[in-house]
């Protein structure tokens, strides 16, 4: 038997309107979609009501798994005149090297400098490496 505002377990009746209401509400769905025993169900609509309750004014806080924690990422490319550091989505290398060598000496330092990953590639573009000095 579905429960509504007028008619509902005396135990949910010391409870606040609002809480009440959202006990009624998740009572009906366990014992409609869970088939849960009334005397399971009712006690822990009351349970999950006040939880409601107590967290209902909350922000919940965005996590940062999507984004970096970092800056932008170096790639080390080649170069006209020999291999570039260039940060990501930069339209000029920020430092120009005669061999790949010193431009990934370079890239390493500061990609571990800035907590920044360092991209590799090779002369024709792909990449070789990718290394990270995320913390």
């Amino acid at each position: 038997m579905p429960y509504n505002k007028n008619n509902y377990p005396n135990s949910l009746k010391n409870l606040s309107s609002e809480v009440r209401e959202k006990a009624i509400e998740i009572l009906n769905k366990l014992l409609e979609e869970k088939k849960m025993d009334e005397s399971i169900a009712i006690p822990t609509s009351i349970s999950r009501a006040k939880d409601w309750a107590s967290n209902r004014g909350k922000r919940i806080p965005k996590t940062q798994t999507d984004q970096k924690a970092h800056g932008k990422d170096l790639y080390v490319i080649p170069h006209d005149d020999g291999w570039a550091i260039k940060e990501e989505k930069a339209l000029k290398a920020s430092f120009v090297f005669y061999t790949k060598k010193e431009a990934v000496d370079k890239g390493r330092k500061i990609a571990k400098k800035e907590n920044n990953s360092l991209i590799i590639q090779r002369k024709n573009g792909s990449i070789q490496k990718k290394i990270s000095y995320n913390r």
